[in-house]
Formats: C-alpha cells, structure tokens, sequence
C-alpha cells in the first residue's frame, strides 16, 4: 500500500473527501495525491481471515483493555482473540487449539495468558470438561466477559490483524493502539516515546521496523513525522486501514475539527 519507498512522504492533510498525501520524488520534487476514505477501508477479500465460528470481520475491545499498564500484550491480545468468539450474553467457548491454530501464537503462551487474566478477574474462565483419562489437559474453556459500561469507548479491532500468523504480538497491539487513539476516522498522531512505552521496547529502531511490517501488510497506509523539537516529543501521523461501520464514518463535523499537519524538519 502507499507510495514507494523511494518516495519521501511530507505530511499528511486531511481535506472534505479524503486525505491528501504530500511526497518528495528522487529529484526533490513535492508532489500531492488524495486518498479518498473509502480506499481506507479494508475490502471483503482482505478480510477473508477472520473468525470462523461467529462469521464476524471485527470485535469491539474496551480502552480499558487496550491502554491497561498492568496487563502484557500477550494478555490483551488473547482477551482480544477469545472475545472474538463472544456471544450476545459475552461468553465465548473457543479451544486452545483453534486460538492456537488460527493465530499462529503458542499454545504455552495462551494458556499463561489466560490464567492471569482469569487471575485478576478480568475474565471468568470455566474449565469443565477433560479430553480422556489419559490426557488430563482440557478440550474447551468457557469464558464470560464483564459487559462494558455505557460510557466506555470501544475500540473496533478487525480480526484479518487478529489473527494475522505473518505479524508479532508487538505489531498487532501496535496497530490496535493507533486505531484506540484515532477514535474516529483515520488519522492519528503519536509521539515516539508514547509507541515505545506501550510496546515496552528502549529503541526507536525496533518500533519503526513493526511499523514498516504493518505498512507493507496494508494495515498502515501511509506515516511521516509530525512534529518539531526534542526527540521524545517527536511525533509520527499515521494515516489507518480499517473497517469503519456507520457509527465512524466521517462527519463534517470531524473535518471542520481537523488540525493541520506541521511541517516536518
């Protein structure tokens, strides 16, 4: 997705239809094309990998969960692939396997997942029936999740990134980060520190190489840097694929509200 690497993107600006997208050529030359929302929006073959067991292309995820400082990532991305799975009464019964099977992330992994967050409460798993007298693991858990209150904002997660096997749990919680702090639409602004700090990581280079991955996958359009002065106040806009139903779609409200994008140094 976006432009080539050989072309320097500039900034990013939102305009009445779309964004347009500000890039520098090989011969120094500032050139400008718009990307129209709906091209932002994932497609149904791109979102061929989802949940199989509800048909579902996307899971809300409260941003209490997202942003939680005492949770890892392993543990909020496996709240995010069990609550996929979730009912209208918020329980959900998929097997290890299949979470294992369809993510790509160990089977270990998951389960020391799952055991903290019913730790701490935050899921109730019911573990209720065995496979054989021989193998004591169990086949299915059963999972209940607290329902959100009405003012908590949700963030809606599509699960082609879920529970895409090419991408790292520090890739897919990236991503879902960015779409927690874009809200609405699909332009964000976040600085360098913010990123390293959700993902635990001490260098910039290790955060940048995620990103790439994502805009390679065309999970990131496009990013350019945002922001002028000391580097832990240096920011990065990036411009989002999703899925927006009805209730994000873009408003005129939200275009009037826009704040232009700062030269980059």
């Amino acid at each position: 997705m976006g432009k080539s690497k050989k072309n320097k993107v500039i900034k990013i600006e939102q305009v009445s239809d779309g964004y347009k997208i500000f890039y520098e050529t090989n011969q120094k030359n500032l050139l400008a094309y718009t990307i129209h929302y709906g091209l932002l929006n994932f497609t149904e073959k791109e979102l061929m990998n989802m949940n199989k067991a509800g048909g579902y292309t996307a899971v809300y995820v409260e941003d209490s969960i997202i942003y939680a400082k005492d949770m890892s990532l392993w543990e909020k991305l496996v709240y995010i692939m069990i609550k996929s799975y979730s009912n209208a009464n918020c329980e959900a019964y998929p097997s290890i396997e299949l979470l294992e099977d369809s993510s790509g992330h160990s089977h270990t992994t998951i389960i020391e997942a799952i055991d903290k967050l019913a730790e701490r409460g935050t899921i109730l798993a019911v573990r209720s029936r065995r496979r054989t007298n021989d193998d004591q693991r169990y086949m299915n858990n059963l999972y209940k999740f607290k329902k959100p209150n009405d003012s908590e904002y949700l963030t809606y997660i599509p699960l082609n990134l879920v529970f895409c096997k090419s991408l790292n749990i520090n890739a897919k919680m990236l991503y879902i980060f960015l779409l927690a702090k874009a809200k609405n639409g699909y332009m964000v602004t976040v600085t360098k520190e913010e990123l390293k700090e959700y993902l635990c990581v001490r260098t910039w280079d290790t955060v940048k190489k995620h990103i790439e991955t994502l805009h390679q996958l065309g999970f990131i359009y496009t990013y350019c840097s945002a922001a002028k002065g000391p580097e832990k106040e240096k920011g990065i806009r990036f411009l989002l694929r999703r899925i927006c139903t009805k209730e994000l779609m873009i408003t005129d409200e939200d275009i009037e509200n826009v704040i232009g994008t700062e030269a980059v140094s």
